[in-house]
């Protein structure tokens, strides 16, 4: 493998925590990997807040022509790799490497259902490959592009392989989180994974579904913010919880928990829009995991998807709720536990997803990246 050397693009730092895995595996093969952050990545990575493995050549930038003309200067390399991206700068870049990269084979990697249909509609004929999490995302994609049929790989995601090892030490972090949020096993504890916008909506519809299914006196609520949430967002969500009367608020040391994900063993419930944090509840199989549909959420998963419901809530695979007394059923149904047929639904869809995330999507990945590069 020594020689071969493999450009990158990331923008959103979902698509690049499905890209990281792989590229290791291809670092310790002897690749060199080259990579460019811009948009959410190129922030976080001049504020220190993404680190990469150090033997990777890694510059943040713009995601303008230039910029990446440079980046792409010389040619000569073998492979380019492009991370989903939803956010206008992600996918322009995107769609300059690309355009740019026609002399190299063009591998994309989908992080989430959809996240790379912005992309594929400027130029969906410019990938040799594109690797998908499940069979639902390969279908979704070939409902827009039938044309992509044989350079579709269902790999399942490299971001999701950890769900193997924390599913085994699920009952340890449980009792770590909820030790740390001074919970008993009887209370109900909701998480939050917030939106780009509608988190003070999804605040008003949880606190009275919450209250509907008797559990005010009882419950927890950690809200999460989404790193793209708009100032807007930030602003009426902050404004909602000042305004509330509930006590309930709280939250973990982010050593304990860094991310919203790593929350997911101490919590009952985990709502948002159509979140990866969402994503990873469905491969852990919990039984609480709610899709929400506001007015806010349902225009933006639209505007970056064109989708009117989760494809996840589509399936089956999580509860799907638009006012408060559809949120109070669903805590009473997840309550009654193995009683709830419904709930039986749930799971059975759950365990249909996760049977495509078995802990070897990096290896998966890795062997695409490797047939384009001709080895």
């Amino acid at each position: 493998m020594a020689g071969k050397e493999i450009r990158v693009v990331a923008g959103d730092r979902g698509g690049w925590n499905a890209l990281e895995p792989p590229l290791v595996r291809a670092l310790d093969a002897g690749c060199t990997v080259r990579v460019y952050f811009t948009a959410t990545c190129g922030k976080q990575f001049a504020e220190g807040k993404l680190q990469s493995d150090k033997r990777m050549e890694v510059q943040a930038g713009s995601p303008e022509w230039d910029d990446l003309d440079k980046f792409f200067s010389p040619p000569g390399h073998h492979l380019t790799v492009v991370g989903a991206s939803q956010a206008e700068e992600g996918i322009t870049a995107a769609l300059h490497a690309l355009i740019m990269s026609r002399s190299a084979p063009r591998l994309g990697v989908q992080d989430m259902y959809g996240s790379s249909m912005p992309t594929l509609r400027l130029m969906d004929t410019a990938l040799e490959c594109l690797c998908v999490t499940d069979e639902f995302a390969r279908d979704m994609v070939l409902r827009e592009f039938p044309d992509l049929r044989d350079r579709i790989a269902v790999t399942g995601g490299p971001q999701f392989d950890k769900t193997i090892t924390v599913k085994k030490s699920w009952a340890e972090h449980r009792r770590q989180l909820r030790e740390a949020l001074q919970v008993t096993g009887e209370q109900g504890v909701f998480l939050i994974a917030g939106g780009l916008n509608g988190t003070a909506e999804t605040l008003e519809l949880l606190e009275a579904g919450i209250e509907q299914a008797g559990l005010a006196q009882t419950a927890t609520v950690i809200l999460r913010a989404h790193p793209r949430a708009m100032e807007e967002d930030k602003r009426l969500a902050k404004q909602y919880m000042d305004s509330t009367g509930r006590q309930w608020f709280t939250d973990v040391d982010r050593s304990l928990a860094p991310t919203s994900d790593d929350l997911l063993p101490g919590v009952d419930f985990v709502l948002s829009g159509y979140s990866t944090t969402n994503y990873f509840g469905v491969l852990y199989e919990m039984p609480g995991v709610v899709y929400v549909g506001t007015p806010a959420f349902k225009k933006d998963l639209m505007a970056e998807k064109g989708l009117d419901k989760p494809p996840e809530a589509e399936i089956g695979a999580g509860w799907y709720v638009t006012t408060a007394d559809e949120m109070a059923r669903v805590i009473t149904e997840v309550r009654r536990g193995e009683a709830s047929t419904d709930l039986q639904k749930v799971k059975d869809a759950q365990r249909r997803i996760a049977a495509h995330n078995d802990g070897h999507a990096t290896d998966r990945v890795w062997s695409e990246m490797q047939k384009l590069m001709g080895i």
